[in-house]
């Protein structure tokens, strides 16, 4: 079955059975990835840097949760490779595996009362192995679901993969936020916050074992069939070389809704229990409460992009962002747990409305034969321009201006760039997904 016969009606079990392995999949490794970013936000600065000021540990431990996005981009080229040689399949049990392995670690490791500074370049190497696995992960994991799904509901299949990462961080926030509840700050700090990573290694084997029962994508199948009399090239260098617009396109369009949602769930910690004196639990249930507003919001965005189109629904998303990026500090200045629970859910509306429509819209810019390589690089490479440093740019301009304010105009600056990289493409929602060199218009499209 390819992309081009499939019927709107594809068999519903093998769908079924197609979102299942992806979106279960995607949520462990989230669950890893966001995990990190709150240990991040508040435990990691006086465990692994405890001779710096408060500020400047927090600082310090933000950077290391950097190190995955800059990690990303190498493990989107590897995995992106044989993705693209070998099928998508196959690099998903890696990918796996390595993050799954080195988030176990992290709960392991020695503080820095414990060995002294080798504990935070521990703690790097292992965000760096986490970050590596990541690249690979997430855009294997949507190409699974838009080269399954048939043309019509490709935008509603590729969105539900991101329902994924909602599960993972209500997961990986909702242990966090159960140790701190039921230890003392003490026993919290000691050893509690370890229990979270070290349990990730029970999911490996479930994730892995739902993955088997997905079969190797029919868009790439068909397309390996066709380029056996071919000589092989890199994957990479056919990107930079002849589809290099779609990649600058495809990572602008993707770097507001990495900044928005670093900024909404790793910064709002810190800026939340520092700045306004909350406590973390207080944050952490604003934070997940607003973020199950996702479950409904995904799938309707990408729904709702297969009807419209792709850019109409991101730019929709973009503009309620640039709107929203004031409201949504006075809000949460106010420390009346209604009103931020109110600026919280806005915000993740609008980010929905980018992260749903976006798997597909990526996907749909590259040819088969280096679809993988392509959205996988311009995914992470977005998580470096919007993610990686949003949340340390975030604490520094609130040092220097003393002022949410500023936080707000950067949320709007680089929406807007996101917006222009939407308004500068074509609209995608209607190609056929096995062109070979340029994108040409599905048949009989409903």
């Amino acid at each position: 079955m390819s992309s081009t016969t499939a019927s709107p009606s594809a068999p519903s079990k093998h769908m079924r059975r197609v979102v299942g392995a992806s979106v279960f999949g995607t949520a462990l490794e989230t669950y890893d990835l966001y995990l990190y970013g709150t240990a991040a936000a508040l435990v990691f600065g006086p465990l692994f840097f405890p001779d710096s000021d408060p500020t400047a540990a927090t600082l310090l431990s933000l950077s290391t949760f950097a190190v995955s996005f800059v990690a990303r981009p190498l493990g989107a080229i590897v995995f992106g490779h044989f993705g693209d040689r070998l099928g998508r399949k196959q690099m998903l049990y890696f990918t796996y595996l390595i993050m799954g392995i080195s988030t176990f670690l992290i709960g392991l490791l020695p503080t820095f009362d414990t060995i002294g500074v080798l504990a935070p370049i521990l703690l790097v190497a292992m965000r760096f192995s986490q970050g590596f696995g990541f690249g690979g992960e997430y855009s294997g994991a949507v190409l699974m679901l838009t080269e399954h799904a048939p043309p019509a509901k490709r935008g509603f299949y590729a969105g539900l993969n991101n329902l994924g990462p909602v599960a993972g961080f209500v997961a990986s926030s909702g242990l966090f936020l159960l140790m701190n509840t039921v230890l003392t700050e003490q026993a919290f700090m000691a050893w509690g916050w370890r229990v979270p990573f070290l349990v990730s290694i029970l999911l490996v084997g479930a994730g892995l074992y739902v993955r088997t029962k997905v079969t190797e994508s029919p868009v790439f199948k068909e397309q390996q069939a066709k380029a056996v009399t071919t000589k092989p090239g890199l994957p990479i260098a056919a990107v930079l070389r002849h589809h290099w617009k779609p990649l600058l396109i495809a990572t602008g369009a993707n770097i507001s809704q990495f900044a928005v949602f670093y900024l909404f769930s790793v910064y709002t910690l810190t800026y939340g229990v520092d700045e306004l004196g909350l406590t973390r639990s207080t944050v952490l249930w604003a934070v997940i409460i607003a973020i199950l507003t996702n479950i409904i919001a995904i799938p309707y965005a990408s729904a709702l992009s297969d009807r419209i189109g792709r850019r109409k629904v991101l730019l929709t998303g973009f503009a309620i962002t640039v709107v929203w990026a004031f409201p949504f500090f006075a809000l949460f200045n106010t420390k009346n747990f209604g009103l931020i629970l109110v600026a919280f859910i806005v915000l993740m509306i609008s980010y929905s409305f980018v992260y749903g429509p976006v798997a597909s819209f990526m996907s749909e810019l590259f040819p088969t034969s280096v679809r993988f390589t392509g959205s996988a690089v311009a995914y992470n490479l977005a998580g470096i321009l919007g993610a990686a440093f949003a949340p340390i740019i975030a604490t520094l301009l609130m040092a220097t201006y003393q002022s949410s304010s500023a936080i707000s105009i950067f949320m709007i600056g680089i929406t807007l760039i996101s917006a222009v990289a939407v308004l500068l493409s074509r609209e995608t929602r209607d190609l056929d997904l096995n062109h070979t060199d340029e994108p040409r218009a599905t048949k009989g499209r409903p």
